[in-house]
């Protein structure tokens, strides 16, 4: 370290400071730095050589603290994607305010009409929609649903179609029974030639405005009309959403699978960093709020006691760096120098423990 610490203070420095952005860009990294004159970071003094070590995209999520009666009383803490400690999931307010319901056909969800709905099984349905009511052309209209999927219901119409002979059988059906198949013949041929055609293969398709419920799917970002008459199995909770009220699960799997905020509890002593400003305790509760991305540059301070770890948000009013003149004009002994302090901190620092 006595080596390196000589080598780091013999450096000159550039006059002028550049922006973290423009040195994460054009700068191979890790690099040296120091805090140009004027500027300001926390935690980072005057006199403190920084090695600017990599720039990374942080996942976190927003939670707080909660007491008996799900009152959110903590701060406000990220906990990383990544982290590997597990949570159970609790009751949620939302559950007692808007019970789960189920529902076996499209007709039942339209009577309800929730904001939203999620499909428990593949469903596949095929309907012939016709172009218009004095037209004769027709389209078969196929769609899949598959299990997951989620729904926003968007309002209701009519679609012209095709009814087929099963639709129209139990109708049949009846007018046999009161003896009156020949006026079916009679409607379908009009007259008493109407029955041979009603017979044979060229009679007209009987129209018919079926309603259906008009819905967003997310999975495929296009709109659907679903007829009524279709049958499946639909829920207002989403199946992956259902399954996670059983077991332990990770942060990861809670934010891809339960719609946000969600109250959690922390089951059993979660694994410990010593980088964590916040401990998560076995047997609090936290709210997941919501979901945060941000671009970060680590970055070390060198220092007779050690590297001490910092990071920098990458925005717009980050503090300004000046950089080393022989790494500005290519010294060997500088990027030497870069490569020295590169090596000894990755010997004492862990980048994605510290993530």
């Amino acid at each position: 370290m006595e080596k390196l610490a000589a080598g780091l203070a013999g450096l000159r420095w550039s006059m002028g400071a550049f922006p973290l952005d423009l040195i994460v860009s054009r700068c191979r990294l890790p690099t040296l730095a120091c805090l140009g004159p004027g500027e300001y970071a926390e935690g980072v003094s005057e006199r403190d050589i920084l090695l600017i070590h990599s720039c990374r995209q942080w996942t976190t999520v927003t939670a707080h603290t909660l007491e008996e009666g799900h009152y959110v009383i903590g701060p406000k803490i990220d906990i990383p994607l990544q982290y590997p400690g597990k949570f159970k999931l609790l009751e949620q307010a939302r559950d007692v305010r808007e019970p789960v319901r189920y529902f076996s056909s499209v007709e039942e969800v339209a009577s309800v009409f929730p904001d939203r709905i999620f499909v428990m099984e593949a469903i596949t349905f095929s309907v012939k929609v016709v172009s218009g009511e004095f037209s004769e052309d027709s389209e078969v209209y196929n769609f899949t649903l598959h299990a997951g999927d989620e729904l926003t219901l968007m309002g209701q119409a009519e679609i012209l179609c095709a009814k087929t002979t099963k639709e129209r059988s139990r109708f049949t059906t009846l007018l046999r029974k009161l003896g009156r198949a020949g006026a079916l013949a009679g409607v379908g041929g009009g007259g008493p030639g109407g029955a041979g055609a009603a017979g044979g293969g060229g009679a007209r398709p009987v129209k018919g405005k079926m309603p259906c419920l008009i819905c967003m799917n997310h999975r495929t970002n296009e709109s659907l009309s679903l007829p009524f008459q279709c049958q499946g199995r639909f829920s207002t909770r989403s199946p992956l959403e259902l399954q996670m009220q059983e077991g332990e699960h990770t942060v990861r799997a809670i934010i891809e699978r339960v719609r946000l905020p969600v109250n959690v509890l922390v089951p059993s002593r979660p694994p410990r960093n010593p980088y964590d400003l916040h401990p998560v305790r076995e047997g609090h509760c936290y709210k997941l709020v919501s979901i945060i991305s941000k671009t970060v540059v680590l970055g070390l301070a060198l220092r007779r006691e050690g590297p001490a770890p910092l990071h920098f948000l990458l925005l717009t009013d980050t503090p300004r760096f000046a950089l080393p003149q022989g790494l500005l004009a290519g010294d060997p002994r500088v990027e030497r120098l870069v490569r020295d302090s590169a090596s000894y901190c990755r010997e004492r620092f862990d980048p994605d423990e510290y993530s």
